[in-house]
């Protein structure tokens, strides 16, 4: 039994450590009218989908994901900017992206371009400031 827990303990810890943030950010107006639910939705629905993908290739850094929505509200010319080498990492965020097509509305053809930030960062769940370093003599003067 202390074999088991101490092997779950461990399993735990070590996971709590790996997991990715992810950050969207886009001008509102552009899903405002054609994702069902709004922006605030798709946001959110677009940093779950990204989660596991970010987990599994360790994203980290900025990224800049476009895409047109027709008017029958399906996804074409996805495009993930900085191009990268390895094509794989590409096609997952384009399929996760992919998953979210039944939420569209289109009436007319539409770019979106968002902003997806990926980190290992921990953020706070309370929405308090994290700890900065900061000068240690900063607003002293300098006269004696």
């Amino acid at each position: 039994m202390k074999k088991l827990f101490s092997i779950l303990a461990t399993g735990l810890f070590t996971l709590s450590f790996s997991q990715t943030y992810v950050k969207v950010s886009l001008e509102k107006s552009q899903v405002e009218t054609i994702y069902k639910g709004g922006p605030k939705k798709f946001e959110s629905d677009l940093s779950d989908n990204l989660r596991y993908t970010g987990n599994v290739f360790q994203a980290n850094g900025d990224f800049k994901l476009s895409f047109n929505v027709n008017d029958k509200g399906e996804i074409a010319d996805l495009k993930l900017l900085p191009e990268l080498y390895d094509k794989t990492f590409e096609r997952e965020v384009k399929r996760d992206l992919k998953r979210m097509e039944k939420h569209f509305a289109g009436t007319r053809n539409q770019e979106i371009c968002v902003n997806v930030s990926f980190g290992r960062d921990i953020q706070p769940s309370d929405a308090r400031a994290a700890f900065q370093a900061r000068d240690p003599f900063a607003g002293q003067t300098g006269s004696r």
